[in-house]
């Protein structure tokens, strides 16, 4: 029977602190504290550890100091809870490689079995020859069969086939069938994706590392490269949908040069492997937010096993990720692709559709606009307006997207906007100046723009309906902003905002801003009044607001259908 030990994990490092130690594994880490006497206990547990030490085993002998006994429970107990412990039998004979037997025992749950898919599977790779040579080679590194086009590329230019394709074992090579170039490089190709209908990667720039119906495309100029995350099943529209976007938006262009095609080639086996090996993707941990916690259950002894099993999560899911690589100077990050369902959270998505590499909106800066007293970015030429930083950049975003209609964050944005704007040009009663003069909000942006920047303006306040008043900000000569709001202050406030944040920025033209806008969730104190926080309470009477404007006479908004990346971030539009 094969023996089961329990390891450290070779990925872990432990650090000594002035009152005990500090441990770091592959994605958490740790401080204990309890005394000097905590690092004295690890010196001599570790060894043990790394070596393997059957469970049983871990019992703290019934004599040892009670001290000793708290200290060796307080560190098996956070080695477990970290994940920083892996139970495991021997290799045996079918052993990886010394750095790779390293990674799987650091990264995986199950080492052995893990290394057991990666030995059955066979991994297929094709591309231009500096990407397919680094990904050979790095496939070969982790102990991989491979097959792979060779000259399958350049032949197929030629309008030639391939003699054969090559297949390297633990060293040792073997011929395959051949790789048969298809001439319509659209179509699938017999044999390069066993199970998929992935088409041939167009000759020059693209990758596709497979293993069974597991894909990872990759591209590579001269300067810039990239590696999409591992799919499963058909390529054909991720090949056209994102990989041409892809390219197009990193302006990939030239050969691929080496030292870029090493890295992307490589990267790219390396998302392959995870997938196929059941290990977390590289990006897994930026792919997702906000985890849910499960408490914690005890499920037995600090020193016969983990002393609880560790909580639960369930992250919410955002984007998948992308990774960018640059030749000059050489780095690499990962970047959303926003592809597929879009996640609950706006600002997630805001991240993602204003991406400085993939994302479609120009990145919102702040650059010399000033940000007293409302805040400003601009996406492209377009200005965005708002009371906190994350306010105007989501403002620059969407006033940078051209649409027929009018776009939101999401539904209640979008659809909120585009009533207040079909009941813009209604007109109704004059309300009373009280019932705005008299809020600190609206009061503090109309002398905002009339006494910090001086603009000689007028506001009229209408009442459209029950619910529903709208008010005008204007110089004599011109609308200078505008808002429909359930109050007269709100309509007043954000008219003011509007009209400031215009004047602030030396722009002209008529501005608006409203209340279905979401705003980011913060903590504040009790002490905090509306004033502080205004306009986070403002979109809780959105709901009654947009029955009420809907009711107004001629008001009607129909929804549009944006393009699936817009979809995927979330945004809706109407008209």
């Amino acid at each position: 029977m094969t023996r089961v030990l329990v390891r450290l994990r070779p990925v872990v490092t432990a650090t000594q602190t002035a009152d005990g130690l500090h441990l770091r594994g592959w994605a958490s880490s740790c401080t204990l504290s309890g005394g000097t006497g905590l690092w004295k206990v690890w010196q001599r547990l570790a060894p043990q550890l790394e070596a393997g030490i059957p469970r049983s085993a871990l019992e703290v002998p019934s004599d040892a100091a009670p001290a000793v006994r708290a200290a060796v429970s307080l560190i098996l107990e956070q080695l477990w809870e970290h994940d920083m412990l892996v139970e495991m039998p021997a290799w045996g004979a079918d052993a990886p490689a010394p750095n790779v037997a390293a990674w799987l025992e650091s990264a995986a749950a199950a080492p052995v079995e893990a290394w057991q898919r990666l030995r059955a599977a066979t991994v297929v790779v094709s591309g231009p020859g500096p990407l397919e040579s680094a990904a050979v080679r790095a496939a070969e590194a982790v102990g991989l069969t491979v097959r792979w086009s060779g000259t399958a590329a350049q032949a197929a230019e030629a309008g030639q086939t391939a003699e054969a394709a090559q297949t390297t074992e633990a060293g040792h090579t073997t011929t395959l069938a051949p790789i048969t170039p298809h001439a319509n490089k659209s179509e699938p190709a017999a044999g390069l994706l066993h199970g998929s209908d992935a088409p041939i990667p167009p000759a020059g720039r693209e990758l596709v590392v497979s293993a069974g119906t597991l894909a990872v495309l990759a591209g590579c100029g001269t300067e810039v490269g990239y590696v999409l995350p591992p799919t499963t099943g058909s390529l054909s529209s991720l090949n056209t949908e994102v990989t041409m976007r892809t390219a197009a938006r990193l302006g990939i262009t030239g050969e691929p040069s080496e030292i870029l095609a090493t890295l992307i080639g490589s990267a790219a086996i390396h998302r392959l492997a995870c997938a196929i090996a059941g290990l977390p993707d590289p990006a897994a941990e930026l792919a997702t937010t906000g985890p849910a916690t499960t408490p914690a259950t005890t499920t037995g002894p600090a020193t016969t096993g983990p002393a609880t099993t560790p909580a639960t999560t369930e992250p919410t899911p955002t984007y998948p990720m992308a990774l960018v690589a640059h030749a000059t100077p050489l780095r690499a990050t990962y970047h959303p692709l926003l592809q597929g369902p879009p996640t609950a959270d706006p600002w997630r998505a805001l991240e993602a559709l204003t991406d400085n590499e993939l994302g479609p909106v120009d990145t919102p800066a702040f650059g010399p606009l000033a940000q007293v007293p409302a805040n400003l970015a601009t996406s492209g030429d377009a200005l965005g307006i708002g009371t906190t930083a994350d306010a105007a950049r989501l403002n620059a975003a969407l006033n940078a997207l051209k649409t027929d209609g009018v776009i939101g964050i999401d539904e209640t944005h979008a659809r909120g906007a585009a009533l207040r704007q079909a009941a813009r040009h209604h007109r109704g009663e004059p309300a009373d100046a009280h019932e705005w003069t008299g809020d600190p909000t609206a009061h503090r942006w109309w002398k905002a723009l009339t006494a910090r920047f001086g603009v000689p303006a007028v506001v009229r306040v209408e009442r459209l309906a029950s619910g529903v008043h709208k008010a005008e900000i204007s110089n004599g000569r011109q609308i200078l902003a505008w808002a429909v709001e359930a109050t007269a202050a709100d309509a007043v406030a954000f008219a003011a905002l509007a009209a400031t944040g215009y004047a602030q920025a030396g722009r002209t033209g008529t501005a608006h801003l409203n209340g279905a806008t979401p705003c980011r969730a913060t903590d504040n104190p009790d002490w905090v009044t509306r004033q502080w926080h205004w306009p986070a309470d403002v979109r809780d009477r959105e709901e009654r607001l947009q029955q009420a404007i809907a009711r107004l006479p001629g008001v009607r908004v129909v929804p549009l259908r944006l393009d699936p990346e817009l979809r995927s971030a979330g945004l809706k539009a109407y008209r």
